[in-house]
């Protein structure tokens, strides 16, 4: 362990940023037929004539940067990162947080409003348990949703402790989350993009390198962080897809987690988000429900059996009868109400009626949401009916990211590495997103397991593992190699080709064997010959070309994850297998390193999670996949 004084906090000036101009006055000044065809002249123009020439300076590889050391470091400010922070500062680590934008303001936190605490006053354990894992079908770790009922209370009375349920979502981080961790005595290190993590001789994870992007007002500068342990809380990610607002969430904790060794799972499942139909790229309006809100924002009631769930029904709509834009006739989305009416009240939020007046639901100030969509989320503000789409590329939240076998939040077989909330692969939702009210919580709980069991592993060690000099500027050369090429290609078009390759429904979510291997194709060349050729003119464009190698890995390992899993489940589907094959398939699929490429793996689960024997398929599995039926006729092994 080390003393504070040993820490470098080198913060960085946080840049301003114009928010006086909204996005819906920006929309109102209009977009011309012209400014649309010069748009698309440009990204033409882009795609067919990819190579360029490097007119930046030129970057020398250099250790000589000032060092941060800690027991701990911390990267992502999140809840995850938040809460895993201050759990190591309470017992006594010195801590360094290092964020890619700024704290508070960064990754999906600042757009989580709801929540869903467990209290066992007014809840049935084991119908949640039940009617997640039906709804999730029957691949969700358990044991992970255990550990969310008997933490999920206590974050919400330490949130409220705090202050945050007196702010709204936006400001909760920036400034409720943001004076904890400066009372806490955690060091920041803002818009600091790393990229590497360092390991010693006998392989264990004990710092990282990185380096300052914003070079607006001086040159980028390397970072380079040693210290006992490291924690990933890198969110969530998707190909800056643009009706999301989280284009800086580019998958970068995966890839340095994958490239040290760690396995990674849940890559074959999608987050289905909706956007809108007629402008797909108003990332911001689909989310002004969710800025409005200012207190505690709880869904009542447990996660449905079927209902309230991110699925594959809009894909599956367009998939089989073709889309129809005529706002309200689907399929392909979702018609808001007539103007002037009310959507009627589903069954779910009559049923949880029931639980209003009782348990914590008693306190003052609760917006309560009964499980119907929120106030003001069914305003198309002219832009149409909701269509699937918008979170392109990202895995189901608690479900994608690090392997962690033992609930301790350590990667396995790689020793000093830890991972949280939507970085750790916990499968706390299996192959969908079950219903609103679990990401935020879950990711607050798993960031405090896992900086306990952090604590516990720094006090163990006796002196810190040393890095040698020689890797940390193999490190740093590889870091600004982009600046470096003469002549290459942008990280901008590469990200374009990787969009255009990833993101078309019968990729994404339709698959079939042929289009994906032709997919993986295109990914595994650009990977292994773009990606050595490309450039970087400033700081700005060398994080872009960080960020299109991380998406490029994780597009590779989505597309093997695809292929490997031969069967159709939640969120995946396989047209050439249109059914669940539990007998085969009911487990997890693992991605791993290896010297000519990449590992698949499965980790079985125990046959107590598999659905109830004594029910038919259609009963356990109430989700028709197109063509299921036929297939279980010439194939009746899938049920057995």
């Amino acid at each position: 362990m080390t003393d504070e004084k040993d820490i470098n906090d080198n913060r960085n000036d946080n840049k301003s940023v114009n928010q006086n101009e909204s996005a819906p006055e920006k929309i109102k000044e209009g977009v011309t037929r012209r400014d649309v065809l010069r748009a698309g002249a440009y990204t033409a123009a882009a795609l067919a004539a990819p190579f360029i020439v490097n007119t930046g300076a030129r970057v020398e590889a250099s250790a000589s940067e000032p060092v941060h050391k800690a027991d701990l470091i911390v990267i992502g400010s999140g809840f995850a990162g938040t809460f895993a922070a201050l759990e190591a500062r309470k017992q006594g680590l010195s801590v360094v947080m290092v964020d890619k934008g700024v704290v508070g303001w960064s990754g999906m936190s600042p757009w989580a409003s709801d929540s869903r605490p467990f209290d066992p006053d007014i809840y049935d354990r084991e119908e949640w348990q039940q009617n997640m894992a039906m709804n999730t079908e029957y691949v969700n770790d358990r044991k992970w949703l255990d550990i969310f009922m008997d933490e999920s209370l206590d974050i919400f009375n330490t949130l409220h402790e705090m202050g945050a349920h007196n702010t709204r979502p936006f400001e909760r981080g920036s400034v409720v989350f943001r004076q904890e961790l400066e009372d806490a005595g955690v060091s920041l290190v803002e818009r600091t993009m790393i990229t590497s993590l360092l390991q010693d001789d006998s392989g264990k994870v004990c710092g990282a390198v990185g380096f300052t992007y914003d070079d607006t007002a001086e040159p980028s500068k390397a970072v380079v962080l040693r210290a006992d342990a490291v924690l990933l809380c890198t969110g969530a990610g998707s190909y800056k897809s643009p009706g999301f607002p989280i284009w800086g969430q580019t998958f970068d904790g995966d890839a340095l987690a994958f490239n040290v060794g760690a396995k990674i799972v849940g890559k074959e499942y999608n987050d289905t988000h909706p956007t809108f139909a007629f402008a797909p790229a108003a990332a911001y309006e689909g989310w002004r429900w969710a800025q409005s809100v200012k207190g505690a924002y709880v869904m009542v009631g447990p996660p449905d059996k079927l209902d309230g769930g991110l699925t594959l029904g809009n894909a599956l709509g367009v998939y089989q009868n073709g889309v129809n834009r005529q706002l309200g006739m689907g399929p392909g989305g979702e018609p808001p109400p007539p103007k002037g009416e009310e959507r009627p009240e589903s069954p779910m939020v009559k049923d949880n009626r029931k639980y209003l007046g009782k348990g914590y639901l008693t306190q003052p100030d609760l917006i309560l949401d009964l499980g119907g969509p929120p106030e003001g989320a069914g305003e198309d503000a002219g832009f149409g009916h909701r269509v699937g789409g918008a979170t392109a590329g990202m895995g189901v939240h608690k479900s994608e990211g690090v392997f962690c076998s033992d609930y301790s939040g350590a990667a396995d077989g790689v020793e000093g590495l830890y991972a949280a909330g939507d970085a750790l692969g916990s499968m706390l939702c299996g192959s969908l997103y079950p219903g609103r009210g679990f990401s935020s919580y879950g990711s607050a709980i798993q960031g405090r397991i896992a900086a306990r069991n952090a604590v516990k592993y720094v006090k163990s060690v006796a002196t810190r593992p040393k890095i040698s000099q020689q890797q940390i500027e193999a490190k740093l050369a590889e870091m600004w190699a982009p600046r470096n090429v003469e002549q290459g290609y942008s990280p901008e078009w590469i990200t374009a080709t990787l969009q255009n390759t990833m993101t078309p429904i019968h990729i994404l979510y339709i698959k079939e064997p042929r289009r994906l291997d032709g997919a993986l194709a295109s990914i595994e060349f650009l990977r292994t010959q773009c990606i050595p050729k490309m450039i970087a003119r400033d700081g700005h464009e060398l994080r872009m070309a960080h960020e299109v190698k991380s998406m490029l890995l994780n597009a590779e390992m989505k597309l093997r994850s695809g292929l490997f899993r031969e069967e159709s489940r939640g969120t995946h589907f396989r047209e050439d297998f249109p059914a669940r094959n539990d007998n085969e398939w009911h487990c997890w699929v693992t991605v791993q390193k290896q010297k000519d490429g990449m590992l698949m793996g499965k980790h079985m689960l125990p046959e107590s999670w598999k659905p109830d024997k004594s029910k038919t398929y259609r009963e356990n599995y109430p989700r028709e996949f197109p063509g299921e039926i036929d297939f279980l006729t010439n194939n009746p092994q899938f049920t057995l």
